[in-house]
Formats: structure tokens, C-alpha cells, sequence
């Protein structure tokens, strides 16, 4: 043997060559094995004096058992040796037992003659049956264990001059090394080093509670705060339905904007892709508005200023009651402004931790080699604890040979420990320089863009992007996402920008990437001249405004990378940088396109009035339109077919493009389209051209079909297309794949939502995801031949009525499914499956499985690999195999269902999260007590239901019951150590004492509905554990006794109408928030409420007459009052701390208290107070949003104009307000006056310099608006105002974009010019406008709508907007009823809210 086996604990041995000595020892094997030990991994490679006898010897047998990747070398006389078979036998048990991975090479032989043994194969099985020296047993393993070699995609290497087997052997190191640095980049590698934490962090976020709590993690950048924060969010997420991570907020909010976290938070969480958020504000509405009523698992990693957290988390009540956030910084002081219910610091990993970690990364092992031991104890000195720098120094050092290793660390311990990015900059420095070239491109611009796209960029600039993209994530200085993101630490990227800035001597001038937008401006504004910038990032807003010139631009010669964010009307551009108003035929080439001669990456979201063909686009391979207002007759068009090398063009969200040009077909060299939620309707056939297309992407599109010639077109490897939601209704489009499809060999990826699928031809076998909705066929297609499908996702039609009437809509499932022997995750929604109690056959190796088959009435037995099982309206279902064999599953999902029982259920070892909805014929469930890691049990809708037998789980967490009517009996409950959350709803049969045996089990919350039996609830003051109290639908319920426990922080009372009296709460001195709703004979709250109160909610308590006095509580943060008939007065001064007052249909209240102590308000709402004449003293300057609404007998209010933080004023249904005293605000924002018919003048408006919008409807006394209007109004809406004669000059408002008149009957005219941004003219029913001004200059007009203004000619408006080339008109001087009920609905919506 050429190497010693060792001896030291865990895996010495990383791979293991097996082969036949005569046909490859001294060629092909010897290339590998010394490739293989040069790149530092550790290699057996056997000797044949192992090999005597007929017994592995224990050191063979060692080597194998201790690898974890083995290497067959098939050669032609391989199964001539025995040794070589036994080998194999050995390497398919160890795959099967260990996960170990089999990477085979078919050398001179074809995988066929190996997997049937055929050729020489055969021949040696021959001679092996003549001789008779073994079994036909023995030699049916070896022939088994050949097959399942043979079946594995492995390398050929046949004889040829091309072979090359020297740069195979290397190509295949680099393989085999990247597969061992993959096996330690999870997650688990790190349990035992963060289960303190991790426990720790449990215990203050109350898991299992149904309080909100908010969990703060902050550390310095690297120590492991995301790696805790996801494993907490892995743990708690099986607990709840909506879940959101949002990853990297301070990086994403500067690249994209809060808004494009708002908008990804609001879709997690609804579930709906298309969710659009225009502002801030639009997003904190939404979020607000719609997602209060959600119960949400939420983390917010690597929040950086208090503006993230407003902006997405702005209050405990943006979310259902039982939320869990988690939010994890740098900065401190963003958890101490917010007021977390608790932060947790972390800290470095201790020595123990320390060596465990690097040695992973370094010997991949959780110890070191023994000879290394000094060394590594060096580097855990250095590291400091730090679990970044240790796995980076771990992947510097594992590539290093030893004797350097001395070097490295002594330059390392120079390094002061508290300079973590020179440590760090150790590896930088190991790169080559093409590798660090790459390594700065993705620290300054590419962190979370697509690998593939990335490589596109840096193909031609002889950087070889593959390779280093390889050797940056084994020295794991990048990681790939599963979605084939590129990820970078945050210390690392702030390390790759620091040595930009260092190469630059911090000159701004002299940087080579210019990653803030910030700087970007800074940069073109200050300085002149030639600059040495090669890729730039700009995003320009209303504060952040900038000339684009001609000169500027010659000054970028060397840029490379330019993104440019932001609408076109925030910033301005030189008129010769346009488009000439020239037909097409005359625009100018590319002769003399001189601007930014090396552009390779143009982003540019809303480009369309640029002359692109002033820039050199000849290179450009990326090109990123996204956002644009682009349309199919953009000039643009026409200049494109000079980019001969593009290969990225991305028209997502171009919601004005309704088609692609023909001469799309032009670009020849274009490897991915992606033109999601954009208008196109239909493809053209010229996209056929595009020979070298790989990836299309059409989600959430409007197309009516896919055109043939996309299904024959041969690179094609991704196609992903689904139709978007329109109004309120999904729209299918139609879908005939092509029988070219067969032939795409190189397609991977498909993927087609929301679409009408008629009868599938044969798809090709290259397929690994397959995701389909909606087929419609009569049977289940033959997709038998798709053997190397990872993931399948099919969702059927239901057939017609009268299909099912004779019995034709069933059908086998088919057997082939079993066939599918790399498929992990199936999801079958359809109306075939049938009656065979063997009919559906399953993989083996399935991981997860959905299945919504209504038809389906037997489920056979499931493969044991599954770790989640749901079967969702399987209603016909009636009986299924044992479950016991399921050691592995973790999730469980029943519902509508019509088994009566589930065999196995108690034999689920592993089994987390059980849920069982409307199962009607369950009586019994079994004892679950041996179900050791359930933490979560529901059971709703089990009408049947009488018993759930023996006890519950020791460490359940959270037991609901609900509207299981016949249950009579609760389990014993007796032994619950969790028993966090205890939920018990309207099962009436259980009787009153075995609920009361479950409030004194001393639940940390406590829940029951429905309980017309319960009367009395007796004393809870020995509950001490007690958190969260819910008592609902207790009709009956006339009392509390006694006192509520001092640990009890929330009280919510509902719909208890019996209910008279509530105990003191003045004692429970960690109370936060009480809600008191449906009470109708409560009168009081007896004594004073706790110091402790946060949130104070009363509603519908029709007897009430006063509240207890609210000055004295400082921590109280909102108060809400609703419909509260008979409260008079609200006694005292508000806390001075108050943040929210809201007060709704208290119809007999006549005054407020006063306000202005109230130094903290932002939020105040007064509606339908009937009674109201005036609020009294002065608003305080904190507020930001006033809201009055119905306040019929207000007739004035309050001065404004000192508010200096008012952003929102709406007053709507006030028909005595006579006048709005004087002005308003600079910082309003937003105004809507709504239906104060005595209203006869509005204030002066100039002063509001950020006023954004105006809405006025249903003021019939208004007889004008004020004369002047400030510049930055973007929307002014008017309608309903019957006095209204006469209008400002609107032509000074540059960034007004809508404007809408309804209904303005007195109105003659429109003076002077509209601006030149409008976007939206909207006219309606203004019976006397005569004339309109000029629209004809109006060159961004994109919507006119004018509905009968009789004295309009509406024939020539139309004509000129068609001229114009407008893309929504709608004119019509006749009567029109449908537009009545429009106007009125949109009236009445708003009164409604």
C-alpha cells in the first residue's frame, strides 16, 4: 500500500478508488490518485497485497466503511476479479446505510454492459458460474450491486485520441472536491454549538404562547446572528400557516427600496405575487390593513435603521395576535428605539465550539488529524471565537500544504483580533488575480444575482467565471443558493468594498466601482473629467436629482456595469440624448455611438425617452429593462439588433408592453428572456430564431398561448409561464405543447401555472421539475419515461358532470410513479385514483407528498424515506395502510377525509406537527403519548369524535381542539410539561368541570369558545403561569371570581352577553393589553387599570358608561373605543405617551379630553360620534395622520398649521364643517375632504410643499380651489363638487401625473396648458366644459377617459389620442349608466371605511 491507514477517530479515508490493477494502475488510476492527493484529499488507493485470501482484510474493509465518496473504475475485465465485485457489494450497503455518495467511471466500457452485464461483463459471470466457487446468491448480489452502480450517471471515458485523461482526472478533482466541502455546508454541522443560544432565545420568545413577541439578536457582523435566527425560525415555523424571512434588509432596502421588502413580506404572507407597492406608505397601509388579522412567523435579518423596522414592523397590532418576529442587527440601538420585548447579545463560540467548527472547514471532521493539533489551536487563539473567521481561515488552510501552514499563521497572529476584515483579507490574498477580479464584482454589485447571469458578464474578459466562481465558494468566500443565488457574508463583502476604496487612496474619482447610489451622484456631480469608474450604480429620487449630459457621459469611457433606478421624471437629460422625432427609417446607426465604448451590463428601469443608439451596445450581454414604461413601439426596437451579444434581456414588469417586435428574432447570441407581469399577449414566431434561448420566463403574463415553435427549440433548458390575477379573477391562458417537445433533450425546468393544458405528447427525459396546472384529460398521462424528475407538481381539471355521472372520471393511478426513481417531492391534485388497494405505487426515496385526489379510496403503503404527508380533500378515502414504517416523518396533514381510523399513528417517532380536520368518520384516535417530539396537535371538525385515548405527549406545546361536537372526554392532560398553548372551541359536550381541570393545568395560554354551559369561571390567581387568557361565546358566563394570576399579560374578553362584572385588575402589575367586545351588560371596570397597560380595546359594550381614569398610565401606548352607545365622556387627561386614539360610533359622547398633553400621538380617528361639536385645545405637533368621519355636528377644527409632522389629513361625512381655519402644514402629504357639503373653501394649500395629493368629492358648496397649488402634487381628484366654477393654472405642476373631475356640473373650463407629466386625464359627466386645453404636447399621456361631457367634441379628442398613440382611451358623450355605479361604488367604498 502506498499510504498507511490511520488510526485517529471519525473518517481518516475521503475516498475510495476501486479498481482492477492490470487493466488502469499505471494510466488513467494513477493520473486520478495523484490529482486527488494534490488537491489535499485523502485517498485509498488499495494494494493487491490486501487482497489474498478469500476474507477482506480488516484494513480494505476500514477503508471503505470510512470513506464518504467511492470511485468504481469500470474497466472491460473489471467483473473478472472478485475483489472488485465484493467492492461493490461493500460500496451499495454503505450508500444504502450511510448516505454515502457513488461517483462511477464507465472506462472502455459503455454503463449498459455494466447495469445488464452484457459484453466481457458476461463473459466474467460466465467463467465465475463454471468454476462454481460461489453461490448463485452470492453472485446475484454482485449482479445486483452492478445494476445499481450502472443506474447512476456517472463519467465515460471510451477509447479515442480525444480521451485526455490527464485533464479529465483534474476536472474530476475539482468534482470531488467540491461534493466534500458540500457535505458541511448545512445547518446541523452547527446544532451542538448554538443550542445554548438557541435555547436561550426559545425561552424569551414564549414559543408556544399566543402573545406577540418581538425578539431582538444583535452581535457584531459574523458571529452567527442569521445561522440562530433561522434554526429558532426552522423550529417554530411547523407551528405556524404564514411565514416570511426577509433576508439582508439593509443591503436590499439601499439596492431596491423598503417598498420591494414590503412587497415581498405582504406576498409571503397573503400568498398572492401580485401585490404592488408604489411607496412606503402605500406598503405600511397594506401591511397594516391586511395583515393584523394574520397570525405570522417573521424574521427581519440585519435590520440597520429604525426606518426598516417602521416601515415593515411598525406595531405589535400590524399582525394577529400570536406573532413572532425576530430581528436580528448590528445596531443595538434600532431594538432599544423599538422596544423588543427582549434582546439577546451573542457572543463568540468557546474553545470547545472553536476547534469543532474549523476543523470541519479545514479537515472535514469534527476533530483535527492528529499531527495538526498545535497548529489549530493557533488558529482558534487568532480567531477569537468568531465562527466567520474561523471557517474562512479553515477553507484557506484545507487547500494549503502543511508545511506552509506555519507562514500563514504567524502572518495571521499579527493581525489584532478586533480588525476582523484583515483577517479575512488573508484568503482575499491567496486568490489569484482573476479570481479576486470576480470576488470585488460580486462584493460591490452581485451579491444575490443569478450565478448564470453573473458568468455571462465576465465570460469574454478571460477571467474564466466558472472556475472562480468554484474556487470562491470552496474557500467559502461566496455561497450558491438552491436558487442559484450568489451569497456573500457581510463582513466579506465589506471587506471586498474596503479594498476598492484602499486601491482608490479613498478617492471617489479614482474608484473602479461605485456601488452607492449615493456616491454614484456624488461622484458625477463634483467631479469633472475623464473617470476611471467601470461599473456604477445610480438611483435618483425628488431629493436626488441629476442632468444626464452628453459630456458626462464621454467621461465614462471605461464603465462597464451601469444601473440607473428611479422614474424618468426625477431627473432630467440633455435634448440631444433623446429620441430625434424622426420615423424609425431615419434614426441614426451605430457608426458613431461613441458613449461608454465597453458597456457590457445596462440596468436601466425606465429608460424609454433615452437614445440608446448614442451608446455603444455592440458588447452589452446583459440588459435590464425591468419596471420600464417601455411599449411595443418604443424607438428603441430598431437599434437593438446591433447587440449581436446579448444573452440577458429581462422586460419583467413592463406592464405597457402588449408585444415583442419581430425583430426580436434578431438576437441571435440572447441565452435568457424573462417577460413576466408584462401585457404581451402572444409571442412572435421569430422567436423560433433564437437558437441559442436556454431559459423564458412569462410569470403572472397575459399570453393566450405558448407558440409551437418554443417547444422544438433545442438549448432550451427553463420554461417558466403562469398567468397573472386581473381584478378579482385568475385567468387561465391556453396551452398546446408541441410533439417537438420530445426532442429538447436539454430541457430541465418546466413550469406552467394557471394555464389550460389540453393532452400531453411524449416530454423528454432530460426534465427534473415538472409542475403543471391546469391538465384537462380524461386519464392520467404516461409520463413514465421522465426517469430523472426530482420534483413533480401536477394539478388536474375537474371532468364534466356527466363524466362522473357514468362512472368515466376514474382511472389507476399509475404504477409507473414507482418507476420515477429519483422523484423526492410529488404533488398530485386530481380526480383519477380509484379502488385497487394497490394501485398507487411510490418511489422509494419520496420525501415529501401532497395529494388532493377526491377519488382516491385506498392509500397503500407509503415508502419510509417520507418526512411530510398531506392529504388535503382526499374525500373519498376510506382506508389506509399502517403508517408505522414512517420513522421519518416529521408532518402530518389530514383533512376532509372518510377513514375511521389511522393505523401506525402512535408508532411516528418523529413525527412533530399533527393536524386532522374534518375527518367525520374518526371516533377514536389512538394514545399518542410515545410521540416524544410532537409539539403541535389539531383536531377540528371531527363530528364523530368521542375519545382521544390514553395521554398526550410530554413536551406538547400546543393542543387545539375545535367544533369537535360528539367529544365527551379529553385526554389525560395531567402529564404535559409544554402545554404552552391550550385551545379549546365549542365542543359542547364536554362538561364544565373537565374544562375547569384545564385552566388549573396552568397553561401559559389559555383559550376556549363556545361554552354555553360554563357560568361561572372560577378564582385563576394560583395559575402563575398563565400569559394570554381568551374567553369567548360564553353566553351564559355571568362572572370571573376571585382574582386573575399576576402573571397574566393579556386579557381578551368576547361575546360573553351575560357577562356583568370583571374582577380588579389594578394588581396584575404586568399586564399589557385588555380587549372588551360583545359585552352588552357590563357597566364598568371596576378600580383603576394596571401601569403596565400598553393597548386598552373596548367595543359593542352597550351598558358602559365610563371608563376608569387613563392620565396616570405612561406605558399606554393605544387606545381604541368602538361603538360604545352609552359612554358619555372619556374622564381625565390622556397619558402623555399615547400613540393612538381611536373613537367609533360612541354616539353619546359630546367631548374629547383634552389632547395636547399627548406629546407621543401620531395616530388620532374620530368617526360617527354623532354628538361631537368641537375637539377642544390644540392637537399635539407629534401627529401624523387625522382621520374625522361622520362627525355630523363638528363645525370646526382645530389649527393645523404648527403640526410640522402631519402627513395625512381626511375628514369625510362632516355636512356642518363650514371651513378648515387656517393653513396647512409643510409636511402634509396627503388630503381628502369627503361629503362636507357646507364646505365653502378650502385653506391655502401653496405652503404644503410635499403635498402629494388632493381629493375632493361631495362638497357642494365649494365654489373654487385655491388659485395657486404646490409644485409637488402628483394626483388631484375632484368630483361631486355641484358650486365648483372655476379651476387654478395647472400647467406649473411638473410632477402631477393624475387628474380626475366627476361630476362638476358649474365647471365651463380648464385654464392655461396641463402639464407635461400627466399621465391620467380623467373627465366625467361635467355637463358645461366646453373646451379642453392642448393635449397634444402632452407626450407621457398613457390614459384619457372622457364620459359624458355633452359639450366636448369627444369624436376629436379620441382621433387626437389615437394620433398620440395613447394606450387607454375611452370617450363617450352619451348617457352611461355602468360609469354612474362606478363613481357612486368608489364613493361609497370610502364611507364604508
Amino acid at each position: 500500500m502506498e499510504e498507511k491507514v490511520a488510526t485517529s477517530s471519525g473518517c481518516d479515508y475521503e475516498v475510495f478508488l476501486s479498481f482492477r490493477g492490470p487493466d488502469t494502475r499505471a494510466g488513467f488510476t494513477d493520473f486520478l490518485y495523484t490529482s486527488l492527493k494534490g488537491a489535499g484529499i485523502r485517498t485509498f488507493k488499495d494494494d493487491e497485497d490486501l487482497r489474498k485470501g478469500v476474507e477482506f482484510a480488516p484494513e480494505l474493509l476500514r477503508a471503505i466503511k470510512q470513506s464518504k465518496i467511492f470511485i468504481p473504475i469500470f474497466s472491460k475485465d473489471y467483473a473478472s476479479s472478485i475483489w472488485c465485485l465484493k467492492e461493490v457489494v461493500q460500496m451499495v450497503e454503505c450508500k444504502k446505510n450511510g448516505g454515502k455518495k457513488i461517483m462511477p467511471i464507465f472506462y472502455d466500457v459503455a454503463p449498459s454492459e455494466v447495469r445488464y452485464q452484457i459484453g466481457n461483463y458476461e463473459k466474467s459471470f460466465l467463467l465465475h458460474e463454471r468454476k462454481e466457487s460461489y453461490d448463485q446468491k452470492t453472485i446475484g448480489e454482485w449482479k445486483d450491486a452492478l445494476r445499481a452502480v450502472g443506474e447512476i450517471n456517472g463519467w465515460e471515458l471510451p477509447r479515442g485520441p480525444t480521451r485526455r485523461e490527464g485533464e479529465f482526472a483534474r476536472k474530476l478533482t475539482r468534482k470531488v472536491f467540491n461534493e466534500l466541502k458540500q457535505a458541511y455546508l448545512v445547518v446541523s454541522d452547527c446544532l451542538v454549538s448554538v443550542d445554548n443560544h438557541v435555547d436561550a432565545i426559545m425561552e424569551k420568545i414564549s414559543a408556544q404562547t399566543s402573545e406577540t413577541r418581538i425578539i431582538g439578536i444583535h452581535g457584531m457582523g459574523g458571529i452567527g446572528k442569521t445561522t440562530i435566527a433561522k434554526i429558532i425560525y426552522n423550529r417554530l415555523s411547523n407551528n405556524f400557516e404564514d411565514c416570511c424571512f426577509l433576508s439582508n434588509i439593509r443591503e436590499m432596502s439601499e439596492r431596491k427600496g423598503i417598498e420591494c421588502l414590503q412587497n415581498q413580506l405582504i406576498s409571503d404572507i397573503l400568498k398572492d405575487k401580485c401585490i404592488d407597492i408604489r411607496n412606503i406608505d402605500d406598503g405600511i397601509k397594506t401591511i397594516k390593513d391586511r395583515l393584523s388579522n394574520k397570525r405570522v412567523l417573521l424574521l427581519l435579518d440585519d435590520v440597520h435603521e429604525k426606518n426598516h423596522i417602521d416601515a415593515l414592523v411598525g406595531g405589535r397590532d400590524w399582525f394577529g395576535r400570536g406573532s413572532k418576529l425576530l430581528i436580528t442587527t448590528r445596531n443595538k440601538e434600532v431594538l432599544d428605539v423599538f422596544e423588543v420585548d427582549n434582546h439577546y447579545e451573542l457572543t463568540g463560540m468557546d474553545r470547545s465550539q472553536s476547534l469543532q467548527l474549523f476543523s470541519k472547514h479545514a479537515f472535514r471532521r469534527d476533530s483535527p488529524l492528529d499531527e495538526y493539533i498545535d497548529q489549530s489551536n493557533r488558529v482558534i487563539d487568532i480567531a477569537k471565537g468568531l465562527p466567520l473567521a474561523l471557517e474562512v481561515i479553515g477553507s484557506l488552510l484545507s487547500r494549503t500544504e502543511k508545511r506552509k501552514w506555519n507562514d500563514i499563521l504567524e502572518k495571521l497572529e499579527n493581525v489584532p483580533h478586533t480588525e476582523v476584515q484583515r483577517k479575512l483579507k488573508i484568503s482575499y490574498d491567496a486568490l489569484e488575480v482573476r479570481h479576486k477580479h470576480i470576488f470585488l464584482d460580486i462584493a460591490c454589485l452581485f451579491i444575490g444575482c443569478d450565478k448564470d447571469v453573473m458568468v455571462h458578464f465576465w465570460e469574454k474578459s478571460k477571467f474564466f467565471p466558472k472556475e472562480a466562481l468554484i474556487v470562491l465558494q470552496n474557500m467559502s468566500l461566496i455561497k450558491i443558493e438552491e436558487n442559484n443565488s450568489v451569497w456573500m457574508h457581510d463582513q466579506l463583502r465589506d471587506l471586498g468594498r474596503e479594498i476598492v476604496r484602499q486601491e482608490s487612496n479613498t478617492k471617489i474619482q479614482e474608484q473602479s466601482r461605485v456601488w452607492d447610489p449615493k456616491e454614484g451622484l456624488v461622484l458625477l456631480r463634483k467631479h469633472k473629467g475623464e473617470k476611471k469608474v467601470e461599473a456604477l450604480r445610480l438611483k435618483l429620487d425628488n431629493h436626488q436629482r441629476y442632468c444626464f449630459s452628453y459630456e458626462g457621459f464621454e467621461n465614462l469611457s471605461h464603465l462597464k456595469f451601469l444601473e440607473v433606478d428611479g422614474s424618468i421624471e426625477n431627473f432630467c437629460v440633455e435634448e440631444r440624448l433623446l429620441w430625434p422625432e424622426l420615423p424609425s427609417i431615419f434614426f441614426p446607426t451605430n457608426e458613431n455611438s461613441y458613449l461608454l465604448p465597453q458597456l457590457r451590463w445596462l440596468s436601466w428601469h425606465d429608460i424609454s425617452p433615452f437614445n440608446i443608439a448614442n451608446f455603444s451596445m455592440e458588447d452589452v450581454v446583459i440588459f435590464n429593462l425591468s419596471g420600464s414604461k417601455i411599449t411595443d413601439d418604443w424607438k428603441g426596437w430598431s437599434h437593438m439588433k446591433v447587440m449581436m451579444n446579448l444573452k440577458v434581456l429581462d422586460m419583467s414588469n413592463c406592464s405597457l408592453l402588449e408585444r415583442l417586435p419581430d425583430s426580436i428574432g434578431s438576437l441571435e447570441s440572447l441565452i435568457e428572456l424573462d417577460i413576466s407581469k408584462t401585457s404581451i399577449k402572444e409571442l412572435p414566431d421569430s422567436i423560433g430564431n433564437l437558437k441559442k434561448l436556454k431559459v423564458v420566463k412569462m410569470r403572472e403574463s397575459r399570453l393566450s398561448k405558448i407558440p409551437d415553435v418554443l417547444w422544438s427549440m433545442g438549448n432550451l433548458e427553463h420554461i417558466m409561464a403562469s398567468s397573472g390575477v386581473y381584478g378579482f379573477r385568475e385567468r387561465h391562458f391556453h396551452v398546446q405543447i408541441g410533439n417537438g417537445i420530445c426532442g429538447s433533450q436539454s430541457l430541465r425546468i418546466l413550469i406552467l401555472e394557471s394555464a389550460d393544458i389540453y393532452p400531453l405528447p411524449r416530454l423528454p427525459e432530460s426534465l427534473i421539475n415538472l409542475q403543471m396546472s391546469i391538465l384537462h384529460m380524461g386519464t392520467f398521462p404516461d409520463l413514465s419515461n421522465l426517469t430523472n424528475l426530482e420534483k413533480m407538481d401536477l394539478e388536474f381539471g375537474w371532468p364534466h358532470h356527466d363524466v362522473i355521472s357514468n362512472g368515466l372520471g376514474e382511472h389507476p393511478m399509475p404504477r409507473w410513479l414507482g418507476n420515477l426513481s429519483k422523484l423526492e417531492f410529488l404533488a398530485l391534485c386530481s380526480h383519477h385514483g380509484t379502488t385497487s388497494p394497490t394501485n398507487l405505487a411510490l418511489p422509494p426515496q419520496l420525501k415529501s407528498l401532497r395529494l388532493e385526489c377526491p377519488n382516491l379510496r385506498h392509500l397503500p403503503r407509503l415508502p419510509s424515506s417520507l418526512s411530510y404527508l398531506k392529504l388535503d380533500g382526499c374525500k373519498s378515502l376510506c382506508s389506509m395502510e399502517d403508517l408505522s414504517n414512517l420513522k421519518k416523518l416529521s408532518s402530518l396533514r389530514i383533512l376532509s377525509a372518510a377513514i375511521a381510523e389511522i393505523q401506525g399513528l402512535g408508532c411516528l417517532e418523529n413525527l412533530r406537527d399533527l393536524y386532522l380536520h374534518s375527518l367525520r368518520q374518526v371516533k377514536i384516535l389512538p394514545d399518542l403519548s410515545n410521540l416524544n417530539k410532537l409539539t403541535s396537535l389539531r383536531v377540528e371538525y371531527c363530528d364523530k369524535l368521542v375519545e382521544i385515548q390514553g395521554q398526550l405527549p410530554r413536551f406538547l406545546d400546543f393542543f387545539h381542539v375545535d367544533d369537535c361536537g360528539s367529544l365527551q372526554k379529553l385526554p389525560d392532560l395531567s402529564s404535559l410539561m409544554g402545554k404552552q398553548a391550550l385551545f379549546l372551541y365549542n365542543c359542547k359536550k364536554i362538561n364544565v368541570e373537565a374544562i375547569l381541570d384545564v385552566a388549573r393545568l396552568n397553561p401559559r395560554h389559555f383559550k376556549f369558545v363556545d361554552f354555553e354551559q360554563l357560568q361561572i369561571l372560577p378564582d385563576l390567581s394560583n395559575s402563575n403561569e398563565l400569559i394570554r387568557l381568551q374567553v369567548q361565546q360564553c353566553d351564559n358566563l355571568v362572572e370571573i371570581q376571585g382574582e386573575l394570576p399576576q402573571s397574566l399579560e393579556v386579557l381578551e374578553i368576547d361575546s360573553c352577553k351575560s357577562l356583568w362584572k370583571l374582577p380588579n385588575l389594578s394588581s396584575l402589575t404586568g399586564l399589557r393589553e385588555v380587549s372588551i367586545g360583545y359585552c352588552d351588560n357590563l357597566v364598568e371596570i371596576p378600580g383603576e387599570l394596571p401601569q403596565s397597560l400598553k393597548k386598552l380595546r373596548i367595543f359593542y359594550c352597550g351598558s358602559l358608561q365610563k371608563l376608569p381614569c387613563l392620565s396616570s398610565l405612561i406605558r399606554l401606548r393605544a387606545v381604541r373605543i368602538q361603538n360604545c352607545d352609552n359612554l358619555v365622556e372619556i374622564q381625565g387627561e390622556l397619558p402623555q405617551f399615547l400613540e393612538v386614539l381611536e373613537i367609533h360610533s360612541c354616539k353619546s359622547l359630546q367631548k374629547l379630553p383634552n389632547l395636547s398633553s399627548s406629546m407621543g400621538l401620531r395616530e388620532v380617528r374620530i368617526c360617527f360620534c354623532n354628538d361631537l361639536v368641537e375637539i377642544q385645545g390644540e392637537l399635539p405637533q407629534s401627529l401624523e395622520k387625522l382621520v374625522i368621519s361622520s362627525c355630523v355636528s363638528l363645525r370646526k377644527l382645530p389649527y393645523l398649521s404648527s403640526l410640522i409632522g402631519l402627513q395625512e389629513v381626511c375628514v369625510l361625512n362632516c355636512g356642518n364643517l363650514v371651513e378648515i381655519l387656517s393653513e396647512l402644514p409643510q409636511s402634509l402629504e396627503k388630503l381628502e375632504i369627503y361629503s362636507c357639503r357646507s364646505l365653502q373653501k378650502l385653506p391655502n394649500l401653496l405652503s404644503s410643499m410635499g403635498l402629494q395629493e388632493v381629493h375632493i368629492r361631495y362638497c357642494n358648496d365649494l365654489v373654487e380651489i385655491p388659485s395657486e397649488l404646490p409644485q409637488s402634487l402628483e394626483k388631484l381628484v375632484i368630483s361631486s363638487c355641484e358650486s365648483l366654477q372655476k379651476l387654478p393654472n395647472l400647467s406649473s405642476l411638473i410632477r402631477l401625473r393624475e387628474f380626475s373631475i366627476h361630476n362638476c356640473d358649474q365647471l365651463v373650463e380648464i385654464p392655461g396648458e396641463l402639464p407635461q407629466s400627466l399621465e391620467v386625464l380623467d373627465i366625467y359627466e361635467c355637463q358645461f366644459l366646453q373646451e379642453l386645453p392642448n393635449l397634444s404636447s402632452l407626450k407621457g399621456l398613457q390614459k384619457v377617459k372622457i364620459i359624458r361631457c355633452r359639450k366636448l367634441n369627444v369624436k376629436a379628442i379620441s382621433s387626437l389620442c389615437l394620433e398620440m398613440s395613447v394606450k387607454s382611451v375611452e370617450v363617450d358623450d352619451e348617457y352611461d349608466s355602468e360609469a354612474d355605479v362606478e363613481v357612486d361604488d368608489e364613493y361609497d367604498s370610502k364611507e364604508d371605511e
